[in-house]
């Protein structure tokens, strides 16, 4: 190593180790064809003079650049059709779609909190992820409190376990009027099911829905099927006459009876005849059992002849009697669906259905925010008898 005066009072170069004039700090170079400033090197153990490019750093983008720069992909639904998928740029989307494309079962509870919550995500999940390959078949199991629907759901998912069909049961709870909560006790009756890596079961409340059905329990149809489950039960709240919605979801509808459960008047009341695709007489070793199958009966003869005419099928869940009988029904009438066309005019109902459910609780959240924002309007609704005009006003009507 040299020793002259200037190799020692200055550092090297970390070119080459050229010794030389201290450059200036300003100084900039043009290496290969690149505009570079030299400045002071910190990376060796001596603090040495670097002549090396200085790598640019990339300016961050703004989260409304990241939203926007999401790619896409191209999917074949199950009826053929290509359907262009975008990927979501939430980290947090991201990550629950690939856990969902994983088969991670913590993918599929956390995507059905999602639309529980009603989460805005929701929509984009929808759009990220791939459109089921095949339709699953979505049974509904309604019917008055205290038929035995909990104990026939749990039958139910035994024998077509033993079928070899993947299961999954939505079960909706009521809830609280005054605190708002619910007690799940339709998991409690199901946990022998709760290691079976082909069945899954979660459990939904009401939130007020005089429907029976809570209005995500569409969407966590829809995520079940797409997650690849086969069979979808969906048991609803059971609370008699308004026990009705559970037809525009499912494919075929179960109506579940027991003896004692009331007259044929009560049930045209209900207007359970018109939404039961099959009929069920649970608790069938119980007095009054015959009586109440006639009563079917004859409430079917009175009626329309329909092409699809009801069974009939007596079960005794809590022993799993008639439960193959039942799935054996049950599997008819998606024969049927298939064969008349029946289940394309039913989907094709049900999505406009659930459009019109969509539009109606998104202009309600618009209205209750304009309402809490205008204080014109909240005065207008004080000085009125009737909130017609404020409503107008919402719509633009006038």
């Amino acid at each position: 190593m040299s020793s002259s005066p200037t190799a020692s009072r200055w550092p090297t170069r970390c070119t080459r180790a050229q010794r030389g004039r201290r450059p200036s700090s300003t100084t900039t170079r043009r290496t290969s064809g690149r505009a570079s400033r030299t400045g002071w090197c910190s990376s060796s153990a001596a603090l040495t003079w670097c002549s090396r490019p200085r790598r640019r750093r990339r300016r961050p983008t703004s989260p409304r650049t990241r939203a926007s720069s999401s790619t896409s992909a191209t999917t074949t639904g199950c009826a053929g059709t290509t359907v262009r998928r975008s990927a979501p740029a939430d980290p947090f989307l991201k990550q629950l779609v690939s856990d969902f494309r994983a088969h991670n079962v913590r993918g599929l509870a956390r995507a059905i909190s999602l639309v529980e919550r009603r989460d805005p995500l929701a929509r984009e999940l929808f759009d990220a992820l791939d459109p089921p390959t095949e339709q699953a078949l979505v049974v509904g199991l309604t019917g008055a409190p205290g038929t035995g629907k909990s104990t026939l759901a749990d039958a139910m998912v035994t024998h077509a376990r033993g079928q070899g069909l993947s299961v999954a049961v939505i079960a909706v709870d009521p809830n609280s009027p005054f605190t708002g909560g619910a007690i799940f006790g339709d998991r409690i009756r199901m946990q022998r099911h709760a290691l079976d890596p082909d069945v899954y079961i979660r459990s939904m409340g009401a939130r007020g829905h005089l429907g029976g059905l809570s209005l995500a329990s569409r969407e966590a149809v829809r995520l079940l099927a797409t997650y690849g489950f086969r069979m979808v039960i969906l048991e609803t709240v059971g609370v008699g006459q308004s026990e009705l919605e559970v037809a525009n979801i499912a494919d075929t509808t179960v109506v579940v009876l027991s003896p004692g459960s009331g007259d044929g008047v009560q049930m045209i009341k209900a207007g359970i005849m018109e939404i039961a695709d099959v009929f069920v007489v649970n608790k069938a070793d119980l007095p009054g059992y015959e009586r109440t199958v006639q009563e079917i009966r004859s409430m079917l003869n009175m009626g329309p002849k329909l092409a699809w005419k009801p069974p009939i099928v007596p079960t005794v869940a809590s022993r799993g009697e008639g439960v193959d009988e039942l799935l054996k029904a049950v599997l008819r009438h998606r024969d049927y669906l298939s064969s008349s066309g029946e289940g394309a005019r039913r989907r094709l109902r049900r999505l406009e259905e659930e459009t019109a459910d969509l539009v109606g609780e998104w202009s309600r959240a618009a209205a209750r925010k304009r309402l809490r924002e205008d204080a014109g309007l909240r005065d207008r609704l004080e000085n009125e008898q009737a909130p017609y005009g404020a409503a107008e006003t919402i719509l633009k009507l006038k």
